[in-house]
């Protein structure tokens, strides 16, 4: 199972050094940043953000174990090498079943919350790892570190150079166009716009527990259908929405079932099996 590591530290990338990278080499070439264990600010301060909506409230620190996050979002390439190897249904934006070409590096959108859970099981399989969907929790702590800034590079508002919103391109750019200088303290690229992103969370009031149910995979209602409290949510704004909607803290949440143009997501490792 092969997976390389550079020397590099993460906790100052903001302040100019590279992040420390894990990539997997095989099945496909996953890079991975690592999340140091400890607390962080969830949710929004109001007087520092003025574009806080009720359900950042109240903000809270949490604590998370170390864990790994994809730099960028799972892309069309890396997801066609899931499709070809399983016989899984190709996604419904690739015209009659093909990966669009010339955009390989895009990243991939109308998948389902399952079929990304089964993308993370096939590349958990295939490396020994236990890799998933990330939680709300460890999205936003990947996205904007410890210190409850608004955006991945600080509280500046966004411009053309750090990310894709705000409908100035009209469509999703490769993935780590606007890196460095649109990243996270932690070396996380396309946190803000391009797509939104899956998480393994359901939608609920904070504060944020693991323990109250939030982080069960089944629907409160059982395999028989889903309910509104079921919904999923998905993080980090898309290139049609403006600076309101790519800020770190802001939720939304989409049903599990849905295929959305403007849905992706990214994968997580963890240290523990039993996370998977």
């Amino acid at each position: 199972m092969p997976l390389n590591a550079d020397n590099a530290t993460p906790e100052d990338h903001a302040a100019g050094s590279m992040p420390e990278v894990l990539t997997i080499t095989s099945p496909i070439t996953v890079d991975l940043v690592r999340i140091p264990a400890g607390e962080f600010l969830l949710g929004s301060v109001a007087t520092r953000d003025g574009h806080a909506q009720d359900d950042e409230f109240p903000p809270h620190r949490v604590y998370l174990p170390e864990f790994h996050t994809g730099r960028f979002p799972i892309t069309n390439l890396q997801y066609a090498a899931f499709v070809e190897a399983t016989a899984s249904p190709a996604p419904e934006s690739w015209p009659e079943g093909s990966m669009p070409p010339g955009r390989e590096e895009h990243p991939v959108v109308t998948v389902l919350w399952k079929e990304a859970r089964a993308f993370c099981a096939w590349l958990g399989e295939a490396t020994g790892k236990a890799i998933r969907l990330p939680t709300e929790a460890e999205w936003e702590k990947a996205a904007r570190g410890t210190d409850g800034r608004i955006y991945p590079w600080g509280d500046a508002p966004p411009d053309h150079s750090l990310c894709n919103f705000d409908r100035q391109v009209g469509d999703t750019t490769p993935v780590g166009r606007y890196s460095p200088q649109g990243d996270s303290p932690y070396g996380c690229a396309d946190v803000a716009g391009n797509v939104w992103e899956w998480c393994s969370t359901k939608y609920r009031p904070y504060p944020y527990q693991v323990g109250d149910g939030r982080e069960d995979l089944q629907p409160d209602g059982g395999l028989e259908g889903l309910r509104a409290y079921d919904r999923r949510v998905v993080r980090g704004g898309s290139y049609i929405y403006d600076e309101r909607d790519i800020r770190c803290a802001t939720r939304f949440r989409s049903n599990p079932d849905h295929r959305d143009r403007h849905v992706g997501f990214r994968v997580v490792m963890v240290a523990d099996p039993m996370e998977r």
